[in-house]
């Protein structure tokens, strides 16, 4: 019995470094994976060295998948709050009421009135009134109703590009007006 306690403690002396292995301690700390290394130091036979072998090889892969998962786990966390965060941030509402003083217009107002009913500044009101009916109706469901440019052109039944060029104008005329107003 003490030969065989020496045994054990000297295999372990000497390999002290390689049992500080994490992968090495944890498959020692299961009690039936410690029996089969102390028989396979004391009855050194192919069959019993075999079982360790095999033993720690399922060991191992049982700890490769576990680091997987949680590195799975990980990562994937992390980009869902990036995209939560990105989501989040791309989406401000920013609510300042002295803008809507400056003839500004509330978006909730909008939605439930035309364009010309929620602007509350005299000169916009006016610039607005001297655009075309269609300028003012792609104005009215880009800006009030959150339409794309694709969207209206769908509504309209005209092609994105006629679309883009009565906004652009629209705004370019918009803005010419309130600048010879200011003016």
């Amino acid at each position: 019995m003490k030969n065989e306690n020496y045994k054990i403690e000297n295999f372990f002396g000497r390999n002290m470094e390689q049992i500080k292995n994490p992968i090495i301690k944890s498959f020692l700390a299961n009690a039936k994976n410690l029996y089969l290394v102390e028989k396979a130091i004391l009855y050194p036979t192919d069959c019993n060295m075999k079982l360790v072998d095999e033993t720690f090889q399922l060991h191992y892969i049982n700890v490769q998948k576990i680091k997987y998962v949680s590195n799975l786990i990980y990562f994937y966390s992390l980009d869902f709050d990036k995209k939560r965060r990105r989501l989040h941030d791309r989406f401000l509402l920013i609510v300042d009421d002295g803008l809507f003083e400056t003839g500004m217009v509330r978006k909730d107002e909008i939605i439930q009135e035309g364009l010309l009913d929620a602007v509350e500044n005299e000169e916009l009101f006016q610039s607005l009134k001297s655009l075309t009916d269609k300028q003012l109706q792609i104005l009215e469901m880009i800006y009030a109703h959150d339409y794309s440019i694709k969207a209206v052109a769908e509504t309209l039944q005209t092609t994105p590009q006629n679309i883009s060029n009565l906004h652009r104008k629209a705004l370019k005329k918009l803005q010419q007006k309130l600048r010879k107003e200011e003016g």
